[in-house]
This record gives C-alpha cells, sequence and structure tokens, in this order.
C-alpha cells in the first residue's frame, strides 16, 4: 500500500475508535466535556485526513465509502444526547396523528396536555408554535405513523426518529458523487463529508433533520448539472420549504437568458405543501425572525452590529436582513459555480445571524468537496466547542447562549477566510 494510504488508513482507524468510544459511552449527556474533547479530536484526524486526500488523489471510492459506513452504524445505537431538538419531532409527528396543526398548536397548550408522555419534559420550546417548513412537518407525521407501528415506548419512538437523518445522510454522500462526476472531480473529494465527525454525529446520533435539507439541496444542483432546469427549481423549492433559508439561493439558480419561467414552481409547490396547514402564519413568521436576530446563540458579525447599534435589537435584525440581502445578491451577481456559491451563502447567512448551532455548520459540509475553504474547514471542525453552553444547561438549568469563547473559535476562522481572500486578491494582480 502506498505510504499516503497507510497514513489514511490510520486516520480512518483512529477515526472509528473515536466513534467507537462515543458508543461505549453510556449516556452522553453525563460526559459532555469529555464529548467535546473527543469530537474536537476527531475533527483534527479529519481535517488531516482531507489534507492527504487532496495531496494524493488516487483514492479508490470504496476505500472511502466503507470507513464512512463504519463510522455511522458504530455511533447508530447512541441515543439522541446534545439536543432534544428530535423530541420536538416527535411531538409534531404525534400532534398530527391527532389531528393538531403544528402552526398553531404548542406542546404546553391545554388542549394537547393528553399527548404529553414519559418523554415530554426533553422537547425543547414548549411555548413556541413549529418554525418548520411543510416538507419536514410531512416527514415527521409520516415518521410518527411509522414509529408508533414499530414501537409502543415513547422513548423507543424517539430513537426511530433518527432515521429519516440518517437515510438522508447517505442519500447525501451517493449524490456527492454524482455531482462530483458531473463537474469532472473526482471521486476521493467525497471524503470531506463522508469522514466528517460533524455530519456522523449529527444525523446519526442527535437526528437532526438538516441532511434533509442537504440532500435537495445537492439533488437541486445535480440537475442543474445535468441541464434539467424544471427539476432543479422543483428540487430547490422543496428545499426552500424545509427551513426556509434557501430561499437566499434562488438568485443562484436564476438567469433571464436560459432559465426564466422554473423559479415559478415555488409558487404551485408552496401552495400544495401548505395547504394542509393553512391557518394564521404571522406568529410563526414573527418566530422565524428571530433565527435572524430575535434570540442569540453562537452568534459573531451579528454581535458586533448589535454593539454597534448599542443594543437595539430590532435596528440590528433590520440591518442584518439588509446585509444578508445585499450579499446573497451580490455573489448571485458575480456567477459562481452553483456548489461555490451555494457555500459563499450559506457562510454568510451563518456569520451574520444571531444563531449558528453546531449542527447548523453541516450547511457548509458537502459543498467543500468542491471548493475546500480552509477558514470554514476550520469553522466545522470548531463546531464541538458550542456545546459547552451545555455543561450548565445539564447541571443548573442555566442557557447561555452567548459566551466569550465563541471568539476563541471566530478570530482563527474569520481571520483565515481574511488571509486566503488577500492572498487570492494579490495573486490575481
Amino acid at each position: 500500500m502506498a505510504p499516503h494510504l497507510n497514513r489514511l488508513a490510520i486516520a480512518a482507524c483512529l477515526l472509528q475508535a473515536g466513534f467507537l468510544a462515543l458508543a461505549l459511552a453510556g449516556d452522553l449527556r453525563s460526559l459532555v466535556p469529555e464529548v467535546i474533547t473527543l469530537l474536537a479530536a476527531l475533527s483534527i484526524i479529519h481535517l488531516c485526513a482531507v489534507w492527504l486526500a487532496a495531496k494524493n488523489g488516487r483514492i479508490r471510492v470504496a476505500w472511502i465509502l466503507a470507513p464512512a459506513l463504519l463510522f455511522r452504524l458504530t455511533v447508530w445505537p447512541v441515543y439522541p444526547a446534545f439536543s432534544g431538538d428530535i423530541f420536538r419531532y416527535r411531538w409534531e409527528g404525534k400532534l398530527q396523528a391527532a389531528g393538531g396543526n403544528p402552526y398553531q398548536a404548542r406542546p404546553d397548550d391545554p388542549e394537547w396536555a393528553h399527548l404529553r408522555d414519559s418523554v415530554s419534559e426533553r422537547i425543547p420550546l414548549p411555548d413556541f408554535r413549529s418554525a418548520y417548513g411543510p416538507v419536514l412537518l410531512l416527514l415527521e407525521h409520516a415518521t410518527y405513523r411509522f414509529t408508533a407501528f414499530a414501537a409502543d415506548d415513547p422513548a423507543d419512538q424517539v430513537f426511530w426518529f433518527k432515521l429519516p437523518a440518517a437515510l438522508c445522510d447517505l442519500a447525501v454522500i451517493l449524490v456527492l458523487l454524482r455531482l462530483l462526476r458531473a463537474r469532472g472531480l473526482a471521486d476521493h473529494h467525497v471524503l470531506v463529508y463522508a469522514w466528517s465527525p460533524l455530519a456522523v454525529f449529527e444525523f446519526w446520533i442527535n437526528g437532526h433533520n438538516d441532511s434533509i435539507l442537504l440532500l435537495l439541496l445537492a439533488g437541486a444542483m445535480l440537475a442543474a448539472a445535468q441541464k434539467r432546469w424544471l427539476v432543479s427549481f422543483a428540487i430547490l423549492s422543496l428545499a426552500a420549504l424545509t427551513k426556509f433559508w434557501p430561499l437566499a439561493l434562488f438568485p443562484l439558480f436564476f438567469d433571464w437568458r436560459e432559465r426564466r419561467w422554473g423559479a415559478l414552481l415555488l409558487i404551485p409547490v408552496s401552495l400544495l405543501l401548505f395547504l394542509p396547514y393553512w391557518s394564521d402564519l404571522r406568529w410563526n413568521a414573527r418566530f422565524l425572525s428571530g433565527f435572524v436576530g430575535g434570540w442569540r446563540n453562537n452568534d459573531s458579525v451579528f454581535g458586533l452590529v448589535l454593539w454597534l447599534a448599542d443594543g437595539d435589537l430590532n435596528a440590528a435584525k433590520r440591518v442584518t436582513i439588509a446585509a444578508l440581502a445585499f450579499v446573497t445578491l451580490g455573489i448571485a451577481w458575480m456567477r459562481p459555480a452553483l456548489e461555490e456559491g451555494v457555500l459563499a451563502i450559506s457562510a454568510a447567512i451563518l456569520a451574520l445571524s444571531a444563531n449558528c448551532h453546531p449542527w447548523y455548520l453541516t450547511w457548509l459540509v458537502p459543498w467543500m468537496a468542491f471548493h475546500v475553504s480552509p477558514g470554514l474547514l476550520l469553522w466545522t471542525a470548531a463546531a464541538p466547542f458550542f456545546y459547552e453552553v451545555l455543561i450548565r444547561w445539564f447541571s443548573l438549568g442555566e442557557w447561555h447562549g452567548v459566551s466569550p469563547l465563541r471568539w476563541w473559535i471566530y478570530v482563527p476562522v474569520f481571520g483565515l477566510l481574511a488571509w486566503k481572500w488577500g492572498a487570492s486578491r494579490w495573486r490575481n494582480t
């Protein structure tokens, strides 16, 4: 075996050892500092593996996919630990099965008290209505029907709610391979995503639904690479009806000369999928706006904007929304490759918004298979440190989403991004 493959095999073994340690650790909620440390170490190994793959490109795809599948199967038995979102997914599915509308009902509503059970106390934000798109609500309903048939115990049902996230994560890898080939790139680039500890942890342990969004975005880009623009816009519309922020990607796909009408598919697709949930959504829209300025978790640029606005949250939110619109349209105007443009807009949204949970950073990982950004890769590698907030949350019930620790992450990340941008500008002059 060639030396670089030996080193890559060592990296795979170290990653597997780390995932096995997670699988054997027991209740991860009682081991937050240890899990953060282990995930950070795995992230460093992943960075080394990405560098080795980039330096020595002749790698058979089976040598990447086999370890990737082993990593995932190893941690599959681990119960969701570092996020309560999956408990929310189940409640919203159960509510729909009982005839309720997640856009109007709250877990704490007395009207729906009969739906409470042994896992209800772990539902996050029980006094808030849903802010997910109808694609996710429909999937939650279908998943609850399946899990209720397969298991009677509420805790077991929550565990099986990981299945859509896990299956879509595997599908992302396969679609990325097809997209890499459509773009004329080597298969080994898929290692960036396939071996990512962040993706494994968030989709196969915590069960976050962001892999569904990533699969739809990858499908839209694959259809675009094949010049099937109506299909591409149809899939992109579905992506926008998961967590809504992919609406910002439409200018990237839009072109007056070649594909004028495809974007209009968003209208009938939206009407069709919102129909089962049709109601007054003004409260939900206001709540959703909190993503860019209603509450704060691990924010970076937004924190600076808020400081410049003398703590005026509404003013900071308006400035942030305007900046997001300006940056999004500016990136689209430059007409980058779709994958590079999606990466840039996703990064801008995360940098400017008031919230950057660790699983949000999975939005960046697939597209670095096409354009590796050292700064953004460092950002995803540092994601485990954002879980520091759980130490006080699990022990004292105190949530402090804005910690000075985040600047130890953001200063190196933004510094590396600025240095790379300056170096590229210098080479082009």
